[in-house]
């Protein structure tokens, strides 16, 4: 059945609707809570149709799931026991970007049943940064060399060009899961001994991206994970983090510290300033003078140049507060679009790079592979095309029988991560690799 549905319509949508629409020729749903959003990216093609639905909508999902031939879900990962749990039941195969985790690794033999199956990892980060990262290690186990550590890296930041704020970074990608991800840990290894990153922003580095730049890293995710699932020796060193330019982790660090990242904990802001929540947040009985009442709370200098970031957004502005209800999280959120979010002529940049240093019979290297890809002023972010490519790749490829697996899968196999490289080169998205001599 040539007709896939996605369901979602937020940041990185765009990209591949255009590619199922204009180069597949699929008939194509997209299923939204705010159906405007949807429409707008349908923007009146006849193959695409938008449709209202919501998460606890079953009835609505289990008609969109048993009438299509792939579902595609670009949804919030709470939403996604419900997609797989009927997709699984209708056999139809099942896409999504984010992790691996858990909650949707534990339906893995109930899609080998019904011989279908949920292909995870599917973004940038995850998703192209493996596939790249897998293609090295197995050229490398071809050739018998032993992999003794490996660091990789992704980004979505502003291109050198447009970045032109404080804090060094602009929304490309859902802001929520940004604030959901930095409460998350994260793992990495040392030598064969794992490193818990419980509060991750703590374990950032200055690391020299070759050819690109310096910047900050801090770790991601669980990077031991990968070590079973890409036949590496338990041994070694493995790191994959994010990189930042200078200073965001220390903000991070000290939103975190005051819980202007907190997610839990709904409140009410009607009728409310910005400097009358800090005021409340820090306990001090007015807003009088309240940045420096603030930095004297944190420890610090008024010129702190944390102080600076929140000043330059907002937070202390005599200014009523735009959400009604949310956490401190969301009120954060909404008062940084305000001013971090790319406008229609600015660019932003992903960053995939992957070190794999080498050991071969009389010899060491390191084997770099890397791609730096620039949005499209007035056109899709390089996020957006970095994040929905390779799902919608895979779905057509899927749809026309070239990938057979089942179960609950990453693409980490030859069948499925080449054709899906080999794609996103003729979309700009190329790895550069170069081998480096190691002493």
């Amino acid at each position: 059945m040539r007709k896939v549905a996605v369901l979602g319509a937020g940041y990185v949508v765009k990209p591949m609707i255009d590619y199922f629409i204009d180069e597949c020729k699929y008939e194509t749903v997209v299923a939204t809570r705010t159906v405007s959003k949807a429409e707008k990216i349908i923007a009146g093609r006849p193959l695409g149709t938008a449709i209202s639905w919501t998460a606890d909508q079953t009835g609505l999902l289990e008609e969109i799931v048993k009438d299509t031939g792939i579902v595609i879900a670009m949804t919030p990962r709470s939403t996604h026991n419900v997609i797989a749990e009927m997709c699984i039941k209708h056999k139809t195969p099942m896409i999504t970007t984010d992790f691996k985790h858990p909650g949707i690794a534990k339906y893995d033999e109930d899609a080998k049943k019904q011989d279908t199956l949920i292909l995870t990892e599917l973004g940038e980060d995850p998703g192209l940064d493996n596939m790249g990262l897998k293609q090295m290690v197995d050229e490398i186990h071809e050739e018998g060399g032993r992999i003794t550590k490996i660091d990789s890296y992704g980004a979505g930041i502003p291109s050198f060009e447009h970045n032109r704020n404080p804090w060094g970074y602009k929304f490309s990608w859902d802001p929520n899961g940004l604030m959901r991800s930095a409460v998350s840990p994260a793992t990495y290894q040392v030598e064969g001994k794992p490193i818990e990153a419980t509060e991750k922003f703590k374990h950032h580095r200055i690391v020299d991206i070759h050819g690109i730049g310096t910047f900050e890293t801090y770790p991601s995710n669980d990077s031991t994970r990968y070590l079973e699932a890409f036949g590496l020796d338990k041994n070694i060193s493995i790191y994959k983090g994010l990189l930042r330019f200078f200073g965001y982790c220390n903000t991070m660090i000290n939103l975190l510290k005051i819980k202007l990242i907190e997610n839990t904990e709904e409140k009410n802001f009607e009728n409310k300033t910005y400097a009358q929540f800090v005021a409340e947040h820090i306990g001090v009985p007015n807003t009088e003078n309240i940045k420096e009442k603030f930095a004297e709370y944190m420890g610090m200098d008024v010129k702190d140049d944390f102080v600076k970031k929140l000043d330059w957004i907002g937070l202390f502005d005599d200014v009523p507060i735009s959400l009604k209800r949310g956490t401190n999280s969301n009120m954060l959120i909404d008062l940084m679009l305000k001013k971090m979010d790319y406008k229609p002529h600015e660019k932003d940049m992903i960053i995939v790079h992957n070190e794999v240093t080498v050991e071969f019979r009389g010899r060491k290297e390191m084997r770099i592979s890397s791609m730096l890809v620039e949005g499209i002023p007035y056109g899709d972010s390089a996020m957006a095309r970095a994040v929905s490519l390779p799902p919608a790749i895979a779905s057509r490829l899927i749809l026309e029988g070239k990938i057979t697996d089942t179960g609950v899968c990453m693409p980490i196999t030859k069948e499925i991560y080449e054709p899906i490289l080999q794609e996103m080169e003729t979309f700009g998205f190329a790895f550069k690799k170069e081998t480096i001599p190691v002493d």
